[in-house]
């Protein structure tokens, strides 16, 4: 009787459970924008990893700031917003100038996801400051070799020899470091700074922010050779580190006469075929377009590969700019930063233009991020 109640119920239940079951499951909905798609399955956007905002800055000054030789150097990093991918760009400005000379450069390619780092070299901008260590001071005084007795037997005079006693103790002290009182040999210890703020990128890059192996250097004047000596070190060997792949050489001077750029250049395959350089020269430089000239011929050495040629480019720009008045109108000198922002000398947009082709044209194996060693 039980067992036959039972069976009753069962059959009433299951319609009624299945109906639950069908009601709780939700039916998809065909709306109108559906029929119109491709029937592809939606991809997931991937959440971006957050990169700081272009043109954030970071201050880089202070005593932890410190060349090899203990001078101060002041300077600003500008982020990109690359990652690992982010070029850097390490600019180096001329005689009496300072890393105020790019800021139109420098807008032009943070605006554009490059990183910069803009330093003033010792003696310059604001980087006027150094440490100057001072040995001990010692004064000989002669003194008895036995202060206890008068020096023997009775009648013969104390025996004296002669003693340093410390006068003052060694110390540092922060003085001021002026362009104006540099000498040939200050100019040459600039190498300290480079390689200091080489070290900084070291740094940025090991963090993931940049990659270092598309390291661009630009220079002015006096810092178009400290730019060009970095490159050489850069590229001496087959074990360097050749981080350096463009270097751009706005108004190349001498910095040394012991360092001859032209031979440094020469016979260094690897060089000739993995980096590019663009000579900016001002117009009538005679000196410049000389230096220009023979460092492009000691890369090229008599190739004639048009590709090659390519990668060694020389122009000319005007120094000076056309200004008018009710009455006349006038030539006048610009300053560095009005070349880069001149409409006359094209020099900012030459310069972006030459390091933007170069590393649209790597592939991702010549120049990719690594370790460093």
């Amino acid at each position: 009787m039980f067992a036959r109640s039972r069976k009753q119920i069962s059959v009433v239940l299951f319609p009624i459970l299945l109906l639950g079951i069908f009601c709780l499951v939700p039916l998809p909905v065909q709306s109108q924008d559906a029929e119109k798609s491709d029937d592809r399955p939606a991809v997931k956007e991937k959440p971006k990893k957050e990169s700081p905002k272009k043109g954030l800055t970071h201050d880089l000054e202070g005593d932890l700031f410190l060349t090899q030789d203990k001078v101060r150097l002041s300077a600003t990093y500008y982020y990109g917003n690359a990652d690992k991918e982010t070029v850097p760009v390490l600019l180096l400005h001329g005689d009496k100038g300072s890393r105020k000379d790019f800021a139109p450069l420098i807008d032009l390619l943070i605006n554009n996801g490059y990183a910069v780092l803009a330093a003033d070299l010792r003696g310059h901008g604001r980087s006027v400051k150094r440490y100057e260590y001072k040995p001990p001071k010692f004064d000989i005084q002669m003194v008895s070799k036995n202060q206890n007795s008068s020096g023997g037997g009775r009648g013969q005079k104390p025996k004296y020899v002669p003693m340093q006693v410390l006068k003052e103790p060694a110390s540092t002290k922060l003085i001021d470091y002026l362009a104006e009182e540099f000498q040939q040999e200050d100019y040459s210890r600039m190498v300290y700074d480079v390689l200091f703020l080489r070290e900084t990128l070291e740094r940025v890059h090991a963090e993931g922010m940049v990659n270092l192996n598309r390291l661009v250097v630009v220079g002015v004047g006096r810092g178009a050779a400290l730019a060009a000596w970095g490159t050489v070190q850069d590229w001496k060997d087959k074990d360097s580190d050749r981080f350096t792949k463009t270097l751009v050489m706005i108004a190349p001077t001498e910095l040394d006469p012991r360092f001859d750029m032209p031979r440094a250049f020469s016979n260094n395959k690897w060089m000739r075929t993995n980096l590019a350089v663009l000579f900016a020269v001002p117009n009538n430089d005679v000196s410049g377009q000389g230096i220009a000239e023979k460092i492009r011929a000691a890369l090229l050495e008599k190739n004639e590969d048009e590709k090659l040629e390519a990668h060694f480019e020389i122009v000319n720009y005007p120094t000076t700019k056309t200004v008018k008045t009710d009455k006349e109108e006038s030539k006048t000198e610009m300053t560095i930063a009005e070349t880069f922002s001149s409409g006359e000398a094209k020099l900012g947009k030459t310069v972006f233009n030459f390091i933007d082709n170069r590393n649209k044209a790597f592939t991702e194996k010549e120049a990719r991020w690594s370790k460093l060693k």
